[in-house]
């Protein structure tokens, strides 16, 4: 089995950092060289265990385990029974030597509570351009198992999104993503791995053909596997970001006229978002209260969620009135493994009672600069470390292939869930936005015509007495 140079290059930070990051173009080797260390560690130390994961399980299953491992596993000479055996339902591989790898997709809930009820040696997040840091913060909290001389390590690879994301704070400026706190660099060590740099194990022309004809983002993301500048990209740059005492402080004197809503965001391949906002009617101001986020939920979880932010109203949050209409797509939404099953704002309403009213849609553009304006102005408050306040230092708008700037939403380097939640009510909310954003009564229907009888009775009636409609007599 023969490494390139670059890949050699990344096997010896592998070995040599706590926490590691691969990132580059398409095609590189990264993926490659990471599993290569992996089967190497699990064949080599008695009860370690690794934990290689990805967004979507069926992604991984496809890729890394149904591809990537079986290679590496035949070009070292291990065999099945004799050097490990396999579970190709749990996606485990034991090594005879005692250690373990678990491959897992973190859409799976119930996989992941599963996993996590355990320690690692080594995780490794591939893709991890799709993974929030709420997600990667709760895994490193299960890098801690102790093996006798061996250096746990957390590893993860990318093809370069903004310099907005966690992996750039961390390996870059390295900083805490959400504290902003420094960090020890000697414990940060990153590699760009390219296409290029994996010429010898690429098809004739793949280079030039496939990537050379790229242009824009994709360009410098997949050829170049360079990170994009955030500068005038960004969304939201929030003015406030509270704590709690500030809003208990805001509250005090609003107890009697303080009024709630909420919204509810339905996701298929994004996260389910329920959010809470308090305000006062003709106040400007808007306090983000409650907020949640979760991906892959079933109905009943998802209830289980609103239910819980609504409890959690009435016995933290000091009001005459905790009435809270719930704003919520109308969209039926499929979940589960086989997609064979179904959630709507419908049947949350009729099966567990919510309160929920169908969310007003219209110029989502408009809505997003709405929005835009009212968080860079200060009159939206953001709780502090929260998942929306990570939403905003994440969305960015489109750059095209020209390189201007387009004001839509690049769902592609990253998806605000909360943000569209939050949409729906402030919609609602909003009174000075103007009719663009109230959900209007639709016009009543034109009279009928008269009838040729009717005609000839109006103009009679009009000659004789001034009226044009005989009804009014």
């Amino acid at each position: 089995m023969k490494l390139t140079a670059r890949q050699k290059q990344a096997a010896r930070l592998l070995k040599g950092v706590k926490n590691a990051l691969l990132y580059g173009g398409s095609r590189s080797g990264k993926t490659f060289v990471t599993i290569d260390g992996c089967c190497l560690w699990a064949y080599s130390f008695e009860g370690l265990r690794i934990l290689i994961c990805r967004r979507y399980a069926v992604d991984i299953r496809a890729s890394i385990w149904a591809i990537t491992i079986p290679e590496i596993l035949r070009q070292h000479g291990f065999v099945a029974g004799q050097d490990y055996t396999i579970n190709q339902q749990d996606m485990t591989i034991r090594f005879n030597g005692g250690g373990m790898i678990i491959c897992a997709g973190l859409d799976d809930k119930e996989r992941v509570d599963k996993v996590l009820g355990q320690e690692y040696a080594v995780i490794y997040i591939n893709e991890s351009q799709d993974i929030p840091w709420s997600t990667v913060n709760t895994l490193k909290t299960r890098l801690s198992q102790n093996i006798p001389g061996f250096q746990n390590r957390f590893v993860c690879d990318l093809n370069p999104t903004t310099d907005a994301h966690w992996t750039y704070k961390l390996f870059f400026q390295n900083v805490h993503p959400e504290t902003k706190d420094p960090l020890n660099a000697a414990l940060y060590g990153r590699l760009q791995m390219n296409a290029v740099d994996n010429v010898e194990n690429l098809p004739e022309g793949y280079i030039d053909e496939q990537l050379g004809s790229l242009v824009g983002n994709a360009r410098q993301r997949f050829l170049l596997g360079e990170y994009q500048s955030s500068d005038g990209l960004r969304v939201f740059s929030p003015k406030s970001i509270y704590e709690w005492p500030e809003f208990e402080q805001w509250l005090s004197t609003r107890q009697n006229i303080v009024k709630f809503t909420a919204g509810l965001d339905l996701g298929y391949n994004d996260a389910d978002a329920f959010v809470i906002l308090a305000h006062v009617p003709d106040e400007p101001e808007v306090w983000l209260i409650f907020e949640h986020k979760a991906r892959r939920q079933s109905l009943q979880e998802l209830a289980n969620a609103m239910r819980g932010g609504l409890a959690w109203l009435r016995a933290n949050v000091p009001a005459r009135d905790h009435s809270c209409p719930i704003y919520a797509e109308t969209a039926t939404i499929r979940y589960g493994h086989e997609g064979d099953n179904k959630k709507t704002s419908q049947q949350l309403a009729e099966m567990f009672g919510f309160d929920i009213h169908p969310a007003y849609k219209r110029d989502k553009k408009l809505g997003i600069e709405q929005l835009q304006d009212t968080v860079n102005s200060g009159r939206f408050h953001i709780p502090r470390l929260g998942p929306f306040m990570e939403e905003t230092e994440n969305t960015i708008w489109t750059r095209n292939t020209s390189g201007t700037i387009e004001r839509i939403i690049d769902d592609e380097a990253y998806h605000p869930d909360l943000m569209d939640a939050i949409l729906y009510p402030m919609r609602e909310i909003w009174t000075y936005a103007g009719d663009e954003h109230k959900r209007l009564p639709d016009p009543p229907p034109p009279p009928p015509a008269p009838s040729e009888t009717e005609q000839v009775l109006n103009e009679r009636f009009a000659e004789a007495f001034g009226s044009d409609n005989w009804r009014d007599w």
